[in-house]
């Protein structure tokens, strides 16, 4: 099987916080006087006369809270005193004075971003939006948080159209071009179909490498999207190829793999919002060569258990998958030592050491508890309980194949599903003979 090799993708995260127009509230007169204190206090910041134009803004909102554009100003004023923590006191204070005030929601809403409080942000700009379902900026700078922080493509496209279409009924020009131009830097909301084909490892690779060769990307998406199990697996054959060629000091060979690894994984987290392909590369990457070594070591171990274990020859079998755990655990790869438990087990229950191999299962399954990983947690219930029944301990046979079947029926593998089921039965009918 070749590896290729293929350029990044190229990320654009720009965005952009509205810039507000005032709204009046008060007379002609005092507007009039509140805008004539805005531009001495622009003109005052521009020669950086940042403590000077601060107490013009910060006395333009004292005056009139509902004055929007101050707000953006004040905050900028702040930054350049380098004190943004200043900007949400002074609001802060606002706000206790006027709790209803929609304007002072969203100037808080938006000091608390410059901040990087972006969750106490959002919930600020959404009671403006509540107060004003009308405040255009306040629906622009919450679908910028949804895009640029919490990564929520879809709401964050709800709130720029939300945006956009308020701009135009209230004739806000520039909010209007600026949730334009964040929209369009939105992926684009095109429908994915995912690759349903019944395809083996072999044939996802190579497909997966070809879409990479080319920069497919929307192939990439499909594949991935209809391939959950094969992207799983992939990873692991990925990560040994990377580990065989830091063995054979490939440095090009290896950071091929890692790099194939890392369009995986970030495809598969796009597709799937599950971080189990990320911790097994974090975990690579965090080797040490002489860990590295060792992995390489347990591997070589397990591949040599499986050949004898389909031979028969079980004590031989048995040895290396214990070999296999030490190396892991002396690395502390807990995945890793999960797999060989299971491995033991495996070959325990073959020799009809049934109370051993319950051992070596409950040992696995503490492992993939430990680290989130679900599927292999499912497996190993069952395992447990197929155990369990050969002991003719029936309660427990059955406690654990119905915490199997709970945990595919959440990881929605209906084929697994459906083999637990029938073991179930098995179990009920036989719990039925002995009463």
């Amino acid at each position: 099987m070749t590896v290729y090799r293929m350029t990044g993708y190229v990320l654009l995260s720009f965005f952009i916080i509205a810039v507000v127009n005032p709204l009046y509230k008060n007379s002609l007169i005092a507007a009039e006087n509140h805008h004539t204190s805005y531009r001495n206090a622009e003109a005052l910041f521009k020669k950086k006369k940042f403590s000077e134009a601060l107490s013009l803004y910060e006395n333009i909102l004292l005056k009139n809270p509902s004055f929007i554009s101050a707000y953006r100003s004040l905050t900028k004023c702040y930054k350049e005193l380098g004190d943004l923590q200043g900007a949400v006191i002074f609001i802060e204070s606002l706000f206790f004075e006027n709790p209803e005030s929609a304007e002072v929601c969203y100037g808080l809403g938006y000091a608390l971003y410059s901040a990087k409080k972006y969750n106490d942000s959002k919930i600020y700009f959404e009671k403006a939006i509540k107060l004003n379902p009308n405040l255009a900026e306040a629906w622009n700078n919450c679908a910028a948080i949804y895009h640029l922080v919490l990564q929520d493509d879809k709401k964050a496209r709800n709130y720029y159209e939300k945006a956009i279409s308020i701009s135009r009924q209230t004739g806000n020009n520039r909010v209007l071009e600026i949730a334009k131009m964040n929209l369009a830097r939105l992926p684009n909301q095109e429908v994915i179909q995912p690759v349903k084909e019944n395809l083996t490892l072999e044939e996802f690779i190579n497909r997966f490498i070809f879409c990479v060769d080319h920069n497919n990307k929307k192939r990439i998406r499909q594949l991935i999207l209809g391939q959950k199990e094969n992207s799983e697996q992939a990873m692991d054959w990925l990560l040994k190829q990377a580990m065989r060629a830091f063995a054979e000091s490939n440095t090009e060979e290896e950071k091929t793999a890692l790099l194939l690894a890392r369009l995986l994984d970030q495809e598969y987290r796009n597709s799937f919002k599950n971080n189990l392909l990320k911790g097994k590369l974090y975990a690579y990457n965090s080797l040490s060569h002489e860990k590295k070594k060792m992995l390489i070591k347990g591997e070589d171990l397990i591949n040599k258990g499986l050949k004898r274990e389909h031979e028969e020859i079980y004590k031989e079998a048995l040895q290396s998958y214990k070999d296999a755990l030490s190396a892991f655990q002396d690395i502390k790869n807990i995945s890793k030592t999960g797999i060989a438990y299971v491995y033991i087990g495996d070959v325990y229950r073959k020799m009809k050491k049934y109370d051993l191999a319950r051992k070596a299962y409950h040992n696995g399954l503490s492992c993939f508890i430990e680290i989130g990983e679900q599927e292999r947690k499912a497996f190993v219930l069952s395992e447990l309980g197929k155990t369990y029944f050969f002991l003719k301990d029936y309660k427990n046979a059955l406690q654990f194949l119905e915490q199997s079947l709970e945990a595919y029926r959440l990881l929605k593998d209906e084929n697994s599903e459906k083999k637990v089921k029938q073991n179930i039965d098995l179990v009920k009918a036989k719990i039925d003979q002995t009463n």
